[in-house]
């Protein structure tokens, strides 16, 4: 199946568009400029060159094959003459709008106006001036009343659900969103995920924490929004503060926001509180982007995008991590797709490979669902998603198991908190991509308002208790930010994104738990750790692949016995692939990563990248969907010699994609040596 703005549909000679309505409404090659094209094969080197030669600029790939392409020329047929295109099919208006609104469209005839997002095509033929004046004329709404965003490639404004389809029919308009209105998501932890790292790499002495990283976090405000009079968790470490959702404000009126910071970077002490309470990177310095808005809302009619925060906070003021603890509502319509926010994302991150993104998996756990709930931003390839596990500390959270003999419930960190949204994504992703703790989670209070008891009643009125996937989102990005510090400080001057997260998803811990609830497994940020000369048993490398010949695939080859003390004979190895990817809902260039194990006097063995403990098998599966891929082999031999091999996997829409590849060679205790 292919895939477009949440819709599934075919393109296969016996299928057609028939699948997608009892009534068509392509236009002719005449009246548009856009077109999908099916290949019998997957699109290599020479139908590339031929592609280009019929004046065809592919965009995007779609799935099954399938391509959404620009074609200005009105000779259709002179393309469905090559041997190697199955079918060409003009765009029709039914996909560019998604399941939610098609239907609304069809069946919602009445005149409550509906804020959505008209996402132009790239290169679209018509001004943005232009656009709003055809708009106008359909719905009659003035162009006063629309407004233009993310550097002219959208407008907003409030139509009717009956006007929908004949504005899909605009060719410039390639996808309408309905706008979601966003929510929050809202010192044991540190000890959960193991943030005390000693220049071993393992345990205190604490030397790493994050100095010398700059962290954005785009939240509700900080404090009182004073750089100069901060809450003392974060003293002289506040490097700006950016109003975004009210004009000149940066303060935090809700809460959220500062105690996101303290998680993230946070550094202070509560007698009343037992002691020291510390952010994952303690002396990281921090940069607010203030959503809130005067009506409690985020961003409002600032008309700032999440590209434009990442912009902001790359370009002005060298963050390289940024992290978001919002998102979209959930309704009784379900899971939302990859749309224009998870391609803003991954635009971006594509053209600044070393800008890690943070998103909160959301909270919508207990929501009915068919399939998944992560979606919108949280469904992006190229972040890192987080979900929660439960905390050590006691509560009255019920959806824990074990009580204490006050009557209190015991978290549990092998266990998804019963909030945490799960995957995959309605593309098959595997999200989220790791879990930290996120319940009853002790943090910075905000001062600009009174405590919040809500989870817990804190004897310290600068210290608060909040629960949330937005709480487990700030410790992961202070790990990055550990993480950033220690790379840079063995050498590793602007480490990329694909790394970071490669480290920390190959050193969680698993749960247990399916890949649905927990990704990867729960962040462990001392199994992340790779100092130079001291971590014996761990490695990674970052490399590239090309749309070339001889340069499609990489291979690198190691002895088991490298990362093994003289004394073990038997140990388990994990191997995780990351690339960040160009911007689509499904993957525009496929990498594949399979484990080749040799030991003398027996059979050559073969893994692959999330297929588990399938072997030798031919063809080779693959995974077509993830942009993280792992293998886990467990009780190889010392003497075993190891190959990995990253491959080129079929669509290939760049023509170079780098890739970073994180191993480990751990001891299984429950294994006799």
């Amino acid at each position: 199946m292919s895939y477009l703005n949440g819709n599934k549909f075919s393109l296969s000679e016996n299928s057609g568009f028939s699948s997608l309505s009892t009534f068509d409404l392509r236009p002719s090659i005449t009246e548009s400029n856009y077109i999908l094209v099916k290949l019998t094969g997957p699109l290599d080197r020479s139908k590339k060159r031929i592609l280009s030669e019929l004046h065809i600029q592919v965009q995007q790939f779609l799935g099954d094959n399938t391509f959404k392409c620009r074609y200005e020329p009105t000779d259709i047929d002179r393309i469905r003459e090559q041997d190697f295109i199955e079918n060409v099919q003009v765009l029709s208006p039914l996909l560019k709008l998604p399941p939610s609104l098609k239907t609304q469209s069809n069946y919602e005839f009445h005149d409550e106006l509906k804020s959505v997002d008209l996402v132009l095509h790239q290169a679209a033929d018509k001004s943005v001036e232009a656009l709003m004046q055809e708009i106008s004329q359909i719905t009659g709404i003035s162009p006063e009343n629309m407004s233009v965003r993310a550097d002219s490639s959208i407008i907003r404004a409030q139509v009717s659900p009956k006007d929908l389809l004949e504005i899909a029919k605009i060719d410039s308009v390639g996808a309408i969103e309905e706008v979601h209105n966003l929510t929050l998501l809202n010192n044991v932890a540190r000890d959960i995920i193991h943030a005390d790292i000693g220049d071993s790499g393992v345990g205190s002495p604490t030397y790493y924490k994050g100095k010398g990283q700059v962290v954005t976090v785009a939240d509700t405000g900080f404090d009182m929004g004073d750089k100069a009079n901060t809450h003392p968790a974060f003293a002289n470490r506040v490097r700006d503060l950016i109003p975004v959702g009210r004009k000149n404000l940066t303060s935090d009126t809700n809460g959220h926001g500062t105690h996101v910071c303290g998680s993230v970077l946070g550094n202070g002490k509560s007698d009343a509180m037992g002691g020291s309470i510390q952010g994952a990177a303690p002396e990281a310095t921090l940069v607010v982007q203030a959503l809130l808005t005067d009506d409690g809302k985020l961003f409002g009619s600032s008309g700032k995008t999440l590209g434009d925060l990442l912009r902001d906070a790359y370009e002005n003021h060298e963050s390289r991590i940024h992290t978001n603890s919002w998102g979209p509502e959930w309704d009784w319509r379900g899971q939302l797709p990859y749309n224009n926010a998870s391609e803003e994302l991954d635009n971006f991150v594509w053209s600044h490979q070393d800008l890690v993104v943070c998103f909160a998996a959301g909270n919508s756990g207990r929501a009915a669902t068919p399939k998944g709930h992560i979606g919108a931003q949280a469904a992006a390839k190229n972040c890192i998603t987080v979900g929660s596990c439960e905390n050590l500390r006691s509560s009255r959270d019920y959806t824990c198991q074990v009580y204490d003999a006050k009557g209190l419930v015991k978290g549990d960190p092998d266990k998804i908190s019963g909030f945490s949204s799960r995957g995959p994504t309605r593309e098959g992703r595997i999200k989220p991509d790791i879990v930290a703790p996120g319940g009853m989670i002790l943090s910075t209070a905000s001062r600009a308002i009174q405590p919040i008891n809500t989870f817990g009643k804190s004897d310290d009125k600068l210290w608060q208790f909040l629960s949330g996937t937005s709480m487990a989102t700030p410790l992961v990005a202070g790990c990055v930010a550990v993480l950033r510090e220690m790379l840079i400080a063995n050498g590793l001057p602007n480490p990329s994104a694909a790394l970071l997260k490669a480290l920390l998803i190959n050193g969680a811990a698993d749960t247990g738990n399916k890949r649905e609830l927990q990704g990867f497994g729960r962040v462990d940020l001392a199994r992340s750790m790779i100092l130079k000369g001291k971590t014996l048993n761990r490695d990674f490398l970052e490399a590239e692949v090309a749309d070339e010949d001889l340069k499609d695939q990489f291979t690198t080859s190691f002895n088991m016995d490298r990362y093994m003390d003289a004394s073990t004979q038997f140990a388990t190895l994990k191997v995780t692939m990351v690339y960040t990817d160009v911007a689509g809902a499904l993957l525009q260039n496929n990498l594949n990563l399979s484990a080749t194990v040799e030991i003398p006097g027996q059979d050559r063995r073969v893994r692959y990248g999330n297929m588990g403990e399938q072997e030798n098998i031919d063809p080779a599966p693959s995974d077509g969907v993830n942009t993280v891929e792992q293998i886990v082999w467990k009780n190889l031999k010392r003497e075993a010699t190891v190959t990995f091999n990253v491959a080129v996997g079929g669509t290939m829409m760049a023509d170079v994609q780098p890739f970073a590849l994180v191993w480990s060679v751990e001891i299984d205790p429950e294994v006799k040596q």
